[in-house]
């Protein structure tokens, strides 16, 4: 099936945040971690370690502003997503 772009919202912290680490070290996915605020993304970038830059990029995202939404599809590469977890 080849690899899969997944992208997850609220990785800020919580249930967002241990999801996308957790696929990002799986195989087969490409995770795309979002957040309305990038100041705190140092804790997911803790704890993504060598995934990082590597099987999951961070992104910033309001899931409640369609402007915020469109910027980060467009920034995707092909603006593909096949997998949706909003957290």
């Amino acid at each position: 099936m080849g690899t899969r772009r997944v992208l997850v919202t609220g990785c800020s912290s919580g249930i967002g945040m241990a999801v996308a680490v957790r696929l990002a070290k799986e195989k087969g996915f490409k995770v795309v971690a979002t957040m309305r605020d990038l100041e705190k993304r140092e804790p997911l970038e803790r704890v993504a370690g060598d995934t990082l830059n590597r099987s999951l990029e961070i992104r910033q995202l309001d899931a409640c502003c369609e402007d915020s939404i469109r910027e980060c599809v467009d920034s995707l590469q092909d603006r593909q997503v096949d997998v949706l977890g909003e957290y």
